[in-house]
């Protein structure tokens, strides 16, 4: 959907050659480049609403307003992943079984999930927890 408050450049489009492609008028060419260089506009959008390809008005960008300058990342609304406390400690051998050399390999989804050396049982109990609470 395009943005109801995007201004159409006038007379972008002078004529069109004997091969069909269209001519652009150059003040034209860079006020569009100008506003795609502002802060928080999509330069996908102003094409579209032009009726230009992406890949036309980023070469313009390129040629005429140098590089783009690099736009701030939009804030996001709360954490992208939640970070779980971990507490390490030595584990008790008295209750949980070690193995000396084995591996664990646990399939979820799509994803497979392999643990190698040492495996304590406690730890492994937790890292399963996690995975399943975010599941």
């Amino acid at each position: 959907m395009l943005d109801p408050r995007t201004e159409l450049v006038p007379n972008l489009i002078r004529g069109h050659r004997k091969d069909g492609r269209c001519q652009y008028d150059k003040a034209a060419k860079r006020e569009l480049v100008r506003r795609c260089m502002e802060p928080g506009v999509s330069l996908a959008g102003l094409a579209l609403a032009h009726g230009l390809n992406a890949n036309l008005l980023r070469k313009w960008v390129v040629v005429l307003g140098g590089r783009l300058r690099p736009r701030r990342a939009k804030a996001m609304n709360g954490p992208v992943a939640a970070l779980l406390p971990v507490q390490v400690t030595q584990p008790d051998t008295s209750n949980n079984a070690v193995a000396a050399d084995g591996y664990v390999e646990i399939l979820l989804g799509g994803a497979t999930i392999r643990v190698h050396g040492q495996i304590d049982a406690q730890m492994l109990r937790t890292v399963l927890e996690c995975v399943a609470a975010r599941a």
